[in-house]
């Protein structure tokens, strides 16, 4: 009986031993475990956003004022409506809300009593895709877009690129990114549009 018992426990302690082991060779992170959302999610369409916006500006005639920062060294100019579609075309370009892309982010929505606002959240759950995330802030009240925030980044042979795109509904909008080399040189640079005076 004893023999038994003893044998009982062995068999207990292999199995529980067994577990951690396996438990610990898994990856157990978020990002492992979020999931795209289903297909029939309607993601809101960014890209139509945008471009209502840029047409607004070109049919009121907007001047148009980019504010460009690389490092240090700053510049000003006004730019024609070529020049401004061209930037804003880097927002639209963006835009997952396509069946294609999709599939590769996971919807969330939120309600930030700070801002009043709602905010709807695409988080990207392929961690190779350039977009990873996107923030549409909604006003509660009239559920307008108030701003988007797009997160996306990049690899060009040695150099790294990160970027933060930042629209501000009706305003202007700015793209900041980071380069950095692998072998350790830095470079930042922020592109400010305006229309819109605050």
């Amino acid at each position: 009986m004893i023999e038994y018992f003893y044998s009982m426990k062995l068999i207990c302690v292999a199995f529980l031993l067994g577990l951690i082991f396996i438990s610990c060779g898994e990856e157990n992170t978020p990002d492992a475990q979020l999931q795209a959302s289903p297909d029939s999610t309607a993601f809101f369409s960014i890209g139509h956003f945008f471009k209502e916006q840029v047409s607004q500006v070109i049919l009121f005639r907007k001047k148009v004022l980019l504010f460009t920062t690389v490092n240090n060294s700053q510049d000003s100019m006004l730019i024609d409506s070529t020049q401004f579609m061209a930037l804003a075309d880097e927002f639209i370009k963006k835009d997952i809300s396509n069946p294609v892309d999709k599939k590769h982010y996971r919807e969330t929505v939120f309600q930030d009593a700070g801002t009043k606002s709602y905010t709807l959240n695409y988080t990207a759950v392929d961690r190779t895709v350039p977009v990873q995330g996107i923030d549409v802030l909604l006003d509660e009240q009239t559920n307008q877009v108030k701003r988007i925030f797009i997160r996306s980044f990049s690899q060009h042979g040695d150099t790294s690129v990160q970027e933060q795109f930042n629209w501000h509904a009706f305003k202007g909008f700015q793209i900041n990114r980071s380069f950095t080399t692998s072998n350790g040189y830095q470079k930042q640079e922020l592109k400010q549009v305006k229309w819109d005076r605050e």
